[in-house]
Order: C-alpha cells, then sequence, then structure tokens
C-alpha cells in the first residue's frame, strides 16, 4: 500500500499551490477521482492483507465500485467533463450530448484504473509509466492549472520509483494503482484530451488488451495466446514450464522488461504529441 504515500504527496502538494493557482471546479474534480479511486483500491487491499492471500475484492465488485465512483464524479462535476473534447490528428473538437458524456466519464475512469492495476506486476512498471503518461498530457494541455496538478504527481512518483526500482522496497498496492489512474483519467477529462487518452497510455491498453484476448481464448478456444498475461508477464523469464501458447514467448530478467515497456511508453507519449500538432 505504498501507493498511499504517493497520493499523500501529491494531494499535499497540489493543495499548497492552491494560493498561487487560479482555483477551478477541475482541481475539486481530479482530487476527487483520486480519493475514490484510491478507497476502491484501499478496500482491495484490505481485503487480501485481512485474507492472507492476493485475492482482494472480485472483478464484478470492482467493475460495481468504479461505476459507483462514475456517476458520482459525473453528476457532481458535470460541467467540469462536459467540455469540448479534442480530435486526434484534427484541429477540431467535439461536444457530446450527455448519455455520450457519462459514458465517456464511466469507460475512461474504469478503463485506466483496472489497466493501470494490471501493470503493475513489476517493480517500477506502473510507477514510470504514469511519469511518461503525465508528461505527455502536460504538453498536450500545458496550463497553469495542468501543471499544479501534474508536476507534484511527476515527483511524487520520482521520489517512490528511488525505493520502487527492482528489488523493490515499497510497492504501490492497488490503492496507489486505481489512484493514479483516477488521476490520469480525470485530467484528460477535464483538459479536453480524453480520446488522447488511448495512445498516451498505449502501454496500459496492451496489458488490458492481453488479459481480455487471453481470457476470451481459453474460455472459448482452450488455446493460451500469451505465456501468461498481463503481458509484462509474457515477456519475464518464467520458472515453471506451461503449455506453449500462440505467441512465442520471452525470458528478459524483470529489470530489462520494465526499461523496455518504458520505453515503448514514451514512444507512445511521442506519438501522441505529434497527434496533437497534426491536422
Amino acid at each position: 500500500m505504498g501507493g498511499l504515500l504517493v497520493l499523500g504527496a501529491w494531494a499535499v502538494a497540489v493543495v499548497a499551490l492552491w494560493p498561487s493557482v487560479a482555483w477551478s471546479r477541475s482541481f475539486g474534480f481530479v482530487l476527487a477521482a483520486a480519493a475514490l479511486h484510491g478507497t476502491i483500491g484501499c478496500l482491495d487491499d484490505w481485503r487480501s492483507v485481512r485474507r492472507h492471500r492476493s485475492l482482494g475484492l472480485t472483478v464484478p465488485c470492482k467493475l460495481i465500485f468504479g461505476t459507483v465512483a462514475a456517476i458520482v464524479l459525473f453528476f457532481l462535476f458535470r460541467d467540469v467533463v462536459s467540455i469540448p473534447q479534442r480530435i486526434p490528428f484534427s484541429t477540431h473538437s467535439v461536444v457530446l450530448p450527455p448519455v455520450a458524456s457519462f459514458a465517456l466519464v464511466w469507460i475512461s475512469l474504469l478503463a485506466t484504473s483496472n489497466s493501470l492495476n494490471l501493470a503493475d506486476g513489476l517493480d517500477g512498471l506502473a510507477a514510470g509509466l504514469t511519469v511518461l503518461i503525465a508528461g505527455g498530457l502536460l504538453f498536450l494541455s500545458p496550463s497553469d492549472s495542468t501543471f499544479a496538478v501534474l508536476l507534484p504527481l511527476v515527483g511524487a512518483l520520482l521520489g517512490f520509483l528511488w525505493v520502487n526500482a527492482h528489488p523493490a522496497a515499497i510497492i504501490l498496492g492497488d490503492v496507489g494503482a486505481f489512484g493514479l489512474g483516477g488521476i490520469v483519467a480525470s485530467v484528460s477529462l477535464c483538459t479536453g484530451t480524453v480520446f488522447f487518452l488511448p495512445m498516451v497510455a498505449g502501454v496500459l491498453v496492451l496489458e488490458a488488451g492481453s488479459v481480455l484476448l487471453q481470457v476470451g481464448s481459453c474460455r472459448l478456444t482452450g488455446v493460451r495466446l500469451f505465456k501468461m498475461t498481463p503481458l509484462h508477464h509474457h515477456f519475464e523469464a518464467s520458472v515453471h514450464a506451461r503449455s506453449t501458447p500462440v505467441f512465442r514467448g520471452f525470458e528478459w530478467p524483470e529489470a530489462k522488461v520494465v526499461a523496455r515497456f518504458w520505453i515503448a511508453g514514451a514512444l507512445f507519449a511521442g506519438l501522441t504529441v505529434w497527434a496533437s500538432r497534426v491536422g
């Protein structure tokens, strides 16, 4: 549950910057998203600790709690999330009707928080990817309020990576992964860059997509597509031999997997910056 340290340091820094940055409801939206999703992760961690097993909340429970959080955030901050959203590779923006706007809030928050939780499987991976995603969002929307939210996040994560790098002394836990996912998704929503989110967080899309493909393939055909999911485990050195997957696995050390996924995350961030300038 080291994510409590990251979220706590970030929240204190954001509040401390309020006197120098004009207050807006966007601040409240991001803080509320972090608090609600961090609470979901905290419940997950608490159940795991109580059971002395790595099984916390069930998937349906996480989806239900995430849906409730999205509903609360949408109706409390409807003015914040109803702003025009920019279109990648274009100069155009689109204003969505209320139903579509809620669907966008629900999907982005749910997908980002759960995807980041899936990526939190190797030392330093989730924290490093979040730094890169935050950097990409800063380039997309370089305003004072965005800097006041994301720069403290980058600072807190860089400090955390000092002790989270392999071999980690402290790990994020679900409270950190879900909380960070809430921050990233809410910032993209309130800055009108949510359609860039699947691009800047491309590694998270690959991580979640690998799980969905693996589960679907195993249940429908009984065939394993990957050695193990989420995707980072497909590249990781394995201890026990398993059935041969469709896609050839790799045997990279943990540190090498993390470094190469960081490089992929940086490439996705660069692609996102380029997509924002084309059109």
